[in-house]
């Protein structure tokens, strides 16, 4: 637990304020710009931006805390998200790096002084809970399930509407 970080982490939300309207659908198009291999596995990007945006938040918020709820949640995350693609440790430091830039960047000169670093601490924290915890490889039926996925998707997306 760590008081300090999470009464900076907490001051820097409050200063982020309605600057965090938005801030989920332009993490999740950094990431996949950058990423663009995962796209295809986000079957509802909408729904799943905020989600992951929420949950990372409240995961370095609960760890800063000392919260005893964080191992289990991110255990359940890193579980579902291997459900659709193989993300590793590194592409959630990615994710958390990205997290923390844009809301310094959002925030401005209203960001507290150490509050990134707060973040950063509290986020490696994080990653060296998920390299812990490992990757299990998708199984056969997972790969085909999700390839029928991004199949279904796809042809959504083209417009065609016969199956």
């Amino acid at each position: 637990m760590s008081k300090d970080d999470h009464a900076l982490m907490e001051a820097s939300l409050i200063a982020l304020g309605d600057a965090h309207d938005g801030m989920a659908a332009e993490l999740f198009e950094r990431y996949i710009a950058a990423h663009p291999h995962y796209a295809p596995v986000f079957i509802h990007p909408e729904a799943a931006q905020e989600r992951m945006t929420r949950e990372t938040l409240e995961a370095m918020m609960g760890q800063a805390a000392g919260e005893w709820w964080v191992e289990s949640t991110v255990i359940n995350f890193v579980d579902l998200h291997n459900n659709y693609a193989d993300f590793t440790s590194e592409d959630y430091r990615e994710w958390f790096d990205l997290t923390i830039d844009t809301m310094a960047k959002r925030t401005g000169n209203d960001w507290p002084k150490g509050a990134s670093a707060a973040w950063q601490r509290q986020a490696n924290r994080l990653v060296e809970m998920i390299t812990r915890i490992g990757r299990v490889p998708l199984s056969g039926l997972q790969l085909a399930h999700t390839q029928q996925q991004i199949e279904r998707k796809a042809h959504r997306d083209s417009g065609d509407d016969t199956e």
